[in-house]
């Protein structure tokens, strides 16, 4: 082998391995665009299904917490009824000691 000879087989393997860099650089380039992609998938739908829990979530204690209101608004009726019932049957009475006042 001449000199020339060597010079062109050097030559070659460095065009190969510039190719060969070139493919790696892709393949890599590939391989982050596609993990990128999936990531973002994967943050995407745990976002979704958070949403869905959160919503079922606030769903259940607005249900919960209406449950609850209409347990006291029953009580707080029964209560009304109960004085406005008792101020019914101690009405004279209240009209006797207010005009006993006057009288004094």
């Amino acid at each position: 082998m001449d000199r020339i000879d060597v010079l062109r087989g050097i030559k070659e393997a460095e065009s190969l391995a510039t190719a060969s860099l070139e493919v790696a650089k892709n393949k890599a380039v590939k391989t982050l665009t596609n993990a990128r992609i999936k990531a973002a998938g994967i943050v995407k739908s745990a976002n979704e299904k958070s949403h869905i829990a959160t919503q079922a979530s606030l769903d259940g204690a607005r249900d919960s917490a209406s449950v609850e209101a209409d347990k006291v608004s029953t009580e707080g009726e029964s209560a009304l009824e109960a004085i406005h019932s008792s101020g019914i049957n101690h009405r004279q009475e209240a009209i006797k000691l207010v005009l006993s006042g006057f009288n004094a």
